[in-house]
Parts: structure tokens; C-alpha cells; sequence
């Protein structure tokens, strides 16, 4: 698979020392310029392609035998840490991923990157860093970026120099503080302070080899997500939802922000990106080292050797059977894409990666989209992401079967997902699922309905009744629980206090500024509390399940430097991880949580993997 044209702006090797500021606190106009693309040839190199580049996506047949090197990793002493990388032994393949005992080369590069979501900027950073050869491999055949494209876009990012331009006031002690908080104290603090310590160096570099302003937010919605816990931001703002804006101010979201990595790739003669093209396994040295790995393009399977591979698969949320293995309890929605089948998860495990938080999700409530509901059906979905939280604003309760609140209904959507798992053991089943929400018409004058554009016209899903005692038994609740439940939750409410679940208190912030910005029924008033009596009929109610958001959270077990770790929590030599086939940074600590440690671990493995310190 040959490159159809040559491209001129041939990357250089950066100096070390350009790099020396992981605090981010330089400038942007006084990083190197030579660190990045030519100015003067930037708007032209972007707005090229060429119509015969199409055919390289056909697939990998032509051996390519260009000389490795261009970027070698740095030497390696193994220590426990896992901060440094070794160059892969290329002399004995006796031991492979692939199960091969001696290879015939397809194909050799210095640097592969599996996933075109997050990963993709693991081949940017390596292109800017000097790596001539550079393969990245897409599962899916159209969708370029994956889930991350599908997304909003936002970044949890921390200590950016653009603090002070928002008023935002901040600390790494308590940046660190909170996302240990975040992650129930299980993540590994030497990976979560290499992120904080490379925020801001990489919302620079980005910036600068964008063309872009800043980073900057549009509101205080999706900020910290947890402002109960220690180090949280004042307001629940300045942790998450960065967004890139362009030279023109422009904010820009994931469908706006893929594209400029896509134009990236596909205006570099020394990167080579084909779609519908899958990761097979990995192959390793007789040593352990990662060497390379066999992919297949749809018709044939094909070796890639290549001193450095950096995984980003994703999670495995549409498989079945890792579904049932690690998750501990029943999930059935999920605006993950059908490609996040654990493919990295299992190359690694493979050749004797460990794996870490493999429980975990990014959760989100959702919805059920359809007038039945069947348990064991999981599937795709976005339409019915409760992201935006109706379930927690004013004059509306969550119960569950038994007729009972669970769980504060404003929390944020990560939170709100772990309240389904508790297991009733004098009825053997986990009681909150399917769960219940309930709205009066206070709600429906003031808020838009779930899944509707008009409350006027209601979907199958949304059930209407004249009376509670007629909602309890069309739906199967428990009818004099339910009744007791509400005049004990509106007696509360018209007085401002939640003392079961302390709705309305601090950690309702982001539910009270997703209000105006998402659902507000146009000339309504906003109202200023999540707390409100559900007494006025018609009453409406619709089913809640537990989901996804982005998928599940665990994967192969990273270093500091996205290098993957073996059970013995060493380094495995030549091979990186980052986003949601990684263990990552923390817990869903922020929105775009997701996005913010994919990015910056994809990032520093480039700056490993090209031995920038």
C-alpha cells in the first residue's frame, strides 16, 4: 500500500529540551515554531487531497521495507515504574501473539496506532516528533474516530494557563486531591499526576499546530461532576468540558474536531491510514516485546512490524461475554460504537498484559425507547441518554418497583448509573432495574418530556395517566409504597429539603445549569431548585435502564507513559495503550472525561515511544 502522491512539509526531529516544561506554563507563542507545521504551507497542506489516496485504503498487499529507526524508543532498565521503553529484540520470533515462528514482514513501520478515536493523536504527536513511518489501522470502514467523533466533544482537562481568562481557581494538590476521590481511591497516582503535569502542554501544542485560539468552555453544565468531594472547583466549573474554538473564536465540537485530524493524516506522506482494516494480535520476541502485530483488511491477514503499537480499540461494551465477565450488573444500553468488542483488551491479555478496572464504565442512565421493555436485550443507543438529566429536575421522582426513591435523582449521570446495582436479597434481583420516573404537569409546563419536541405529542415510551393510583398499576408498582413515598418526598419539597438523598444540595449544580441550556419548554420560566412537588395530574412516566456513556472504562493497565503493564506490573516493551481499552487516568471525574485522559496519554505515549523525555 503505497502512498498515491508525495507530500511536501516533511516533519522535523524536535530537541528535547523544547519539551522540558511538562507544566504547561510557557506560552503558546513561545513554543519552537519549527515544532510545528510551516506556517506559510498550513492552509494549503489542509485543504489538499488527492483523489488516488482512496486507493491506499483498499488494504495493506504491497510490502513496504523503508528503514526503521527515524524514531527510536529510549533504552530501558524495567523497572517497576515502567518509565522508560526498551527497543524491541527483532532477532528471534519464536514467542508470538500471532502464533507464528517466523515472520515474513508484510509491512514495516516505526510507530502503528489501532483506533482512530483518541489514539489518532498518538500518530500526530509521533509525525511532529519525527517518526517517518507511521501506520494507523480503523476497524470500522466509514466512521472515521469512533465513539469520539459521535461525541460532544468536550475534554476533562486541568490547570490550563486559560484558568485565569474564566476566573477559574485552581491547584494541582487538589486537582489530584478530587480525581483520587473521583476513582474511589483505586487508580494509580503516578499515571494521574502525569496527566495533570501534561494538560496544559498538550492543550498548547494542539492549539498551536491547529491554528486554534484557545481552549475555553460555553457553560458551567458538565464541569466537575462530584462538587461534594474535596478539590472539586468552586461552581462545578473548570475541570470539564473544554472545548477547542478555532482563529475565529468558533467553538469546536467532536464532528468538527475529527475532520482536522483526518486532514491531518491524509496531508502527511509519512502516516498511511486504512479503514476497515482490523487488529488481529500482537506479536512479540522471544523476550516478550511487543514487535508488531497482524491486522486484516477484510479479505486477507497481513504483518506489520513496527517498533511501537498503541492501542486504542476501545471497550468492550457490545460483547456479550466480556459483558457478563467483568461488569457487576445487568447494563443494556450504550452510544458506544458496534466496533468496541474489547478487541485490545484481548491482544493484550494475550501476551500477558494485565487488566485493570475491568468493573467500571463510563455509566449513564437511559431511557427505554420503546413501549416494552425486554431485560436481556442490550444494544445501541443515543436517543435515549439521560445525559441531560430530566430525571433530575423539579417536579419529577425515580422509584423503583417496590415504590421506592433510590437515589438522589439530580446527581450526575455517572453516579446516578451505580445506584441500579443493589441487589434486594430477600427478592433475589436487582430491585432498581427496570426503574421508574415519574413527572407531573408542573414538569411538562416548564420542561420538555423525554425523547419529545413537543409535549403536545407524546412517544410510545411515555406513558400518560389521569392519577398516581392509575400509574402504579399500569406500570407495575407498587401502588400504596408509591403513594406513601410522595407525600412524604412533596412535603419535603415544598419546603426546599431532600433529608433521604439531599437532592438540591451542592452536587445538583450541573442538573441546575443543564436546565435553561437543553430542555426548557419555550416562555418558561427556569426554575432555580431541582426540587419540586409531583402532585398536579396528568401524570407521566417512562422506564429507566442502566448504560453507557462512551462505553466501559476498563482495559490494559498503563504506566505514566500509556505503556502497557504485564501481571508483574513491568513494562511491556514496544507496546502502549490509551482511551477506553486502557485503565486510564480516573474515574468519570468530569465531562469529557473520556476524551481529556485518551488525548493526553495518547500523547505522552508519542513523547515515549520518540524518547522525549
Amino acid at each position: 500500500m503505497s502512498k498515491a502522491s508525495s507530500k511536501s512539509n516533511k516533519m522535523q526531529n524536535i530537541n528535547t529540551s523544547d519539551w522540558q516544561n511538562v507544566n504547561g506554563s510557557e506560552q503558546l507563542n513561545d513554543i519552537p515554531d519549527d515544532v510545528f507545521l510551516n506556517k506559510d504551507n498550513h492552509d494549503a497542506i489542509f485543504s489538499r487531497r488527492t483523489a488516488l489516496k482512496a486507493a491506499a485504503l483498499a488494504g495493506l498487499g504491497i510490502v513496504s521495507t523503508g528503514a526503521l529507526g527515524a524514531c527510536a524508543p529510549t533504552s530501558s532498565n524495567n523497572n517497576a515504574s515502567g518509565s522508560n521503553n526498551g527497543s524491541a529484540s527483532t532477532t528471534n520470533y519464536g514467542s508470538t501473539g500471532g502464533g507464528a515462528n517466523d515472520i515474513v514482514w508484510d509491512k514495516e513501520v516505526d510507530v502503528v496506532v489501532v483506533g482512530t478515536g483518541t489514539a489518532v493523536i498518538a500518530a500526530i504527536a509521533s509525525s511532529e516528533l519525527g517518526a517517518k513511518k507511521i501506520l494507523v489501522v480503523e476497524k470500522d470502514p466509514a466512521l472515521f474516530g469512533g465513539t469520539s467523533a459521535t461525541s460532544g466533544g468536550g475534554h476533562a482537562l486541568a490547570l490550563l494557563s486559560w484558568n485565569d481568562d474564566e476566573g477559574i481557581s485552581d491547584s494541582r494538590d487538589k486537582v489530584l486531591q478530587y480525581m483520587k476521590a473521583c476513582g474511589d481511591n483505586r487508580m494509580d497516582a503516578n499515571v494521574q499526576e502525569a496527566f495533570v503535569d501534561t494538560c496544559d502542554e498538550y492543550a498548547h501544542w494542539t492549539a498551536k499546530l491547529f491554528g486554534w485560539s484557545k481552549w475555553g468552555h460555553i457553560n458551567k453544565a458538565f464541569g466537575d461532576y462530584y462538587e461534594l468531594y474535596n478539590g472539586a472547583v468552586a461552581d462545578g466549573f473548570g475541570h470539564g468540558s473544554w472545548y477547542p474554538f478555532d482563529a475565529d473564536g468558533g467553538q469546536l465540537n467532536a464532528p468538527k474536531q475529527w475532520p482536522i485530524y483526518r486532514e491531518y493524516l491524509d496531508s502527511h506522506d509519512n502516516i498511511e491510514l486504512c479503514m476497515g482494516t482490523a487488529a488481529i494480535s500482537l506479536i512479540t520476541d522471544a523476550n516478550g516485546a511487543t514487535v508488531g502485530l497482524i491486522v486484516n483488511d477484510g479479505s486477507k491477514d497481513i504483518t506489520v512490524r513496527a517498533q511501537a503499537v498503541v492501542l486504542g480499540t476501545g471497550g468492550f461494551e457490545h460483547d456479550d461475554d466480556m459483558r457478563r465477565f467483568f461488569l457487576p450488573f445487568p447494563y443494556y444500553r450504550s452510544n458506544g460504537v458496534a466496533n468496541n468488542t474489547g478487541d485490545g483488551q484481548r491482544m493484550g491479555a494475550k501476551i500477558g498484559a494485565q487488566l485493570a478496572y475491568m468493573d467500571e464504565t463510563f455509566g449513564n442512565p437511559y431511557y427505554v425507547t420503546s413501549k416494552d421493555f425486554t431485560p436481556v436485550e442490550f444494544k445501541y443507543d443515543q436517543a435515549g441518554s439521560d445525559a441531560f438529566a430530566p430525571r433530575g429536575f423539579p417536579h419529577s421522582v425515580m422509584v423503583n418497583r417496590k415504590g421506592k426513591r433510590f437515589h438522589d435523582e439530580a446527581t450526575m449521570y455517572a453516579t446516578a448509573n451505580r445506584a441500579f446495582g443493589v441487589y434486594d436479597t430477600g427478592t433475589m434481583e436487582f430491585v432498581n432495574i427496570p426503574a421508574f420516573w415519574i413527572a407531573d404537569s408542573n414538569f411538562a409546563e416548564i420542561f420538555l418530556l423525554p425523547g419529545c419536541k413537543s409535549n403536545d405529542e407524546l412517544p410510545e415510551f411515555v406513558f400518560k395517566f389521569d392519577s398516581l393510583e392509575e400509574l402504579a398499576d399500569g406500570m407495575g408498582i407498587n401502588k400504596a409504597t408509591l403513594l406513601e413515598e410522595l407525600a412524604a418526598f412533596n412535603s419535603n419539597a415544598a419546603s426546599g429539603n431532600d433529608p433521604i438523598w439531599h437532592r438540591g444540595k451542592p452536587n445538583s449544580n450541573n442538573t441546575l445549569a443543564m436546565m435553561g441550556a437543553y430542555r426548557l419548554v419555550p416562555g418558561a420560566t427556569l426554575p432555580q431548585s431541582c426540587l419540586g412537588v409531583v402532585e398536579k395530574a396528568p401524570f407521566y412516566c417512562c422506564r429507566y435502564v442502566p448504560g453507557m456513556m462512551g462505553g466501559t472504562r476498563g482495559g490494559l493497565h498503563i504506566n505514566e507513559n500509556a505503556q502497557v503493564l504485564d501481571v508483574l506490573g513491568q513494562p511491556i516493551k514496544g507496546l502502549y495503550a490509551t482511551g477506553n481499552c486502557s485503565s486510564g487516568v480516573a474515574a468519570y471525574w468530569a465531562g469529557g472525561a473520556t476524551l481529556g485522559q485518551g488525548t493526553v496519554m495518547a500523547y505522552r505515549a508519542a513523547k515515549h515511544i520518540c524518547g522525549i523525555a
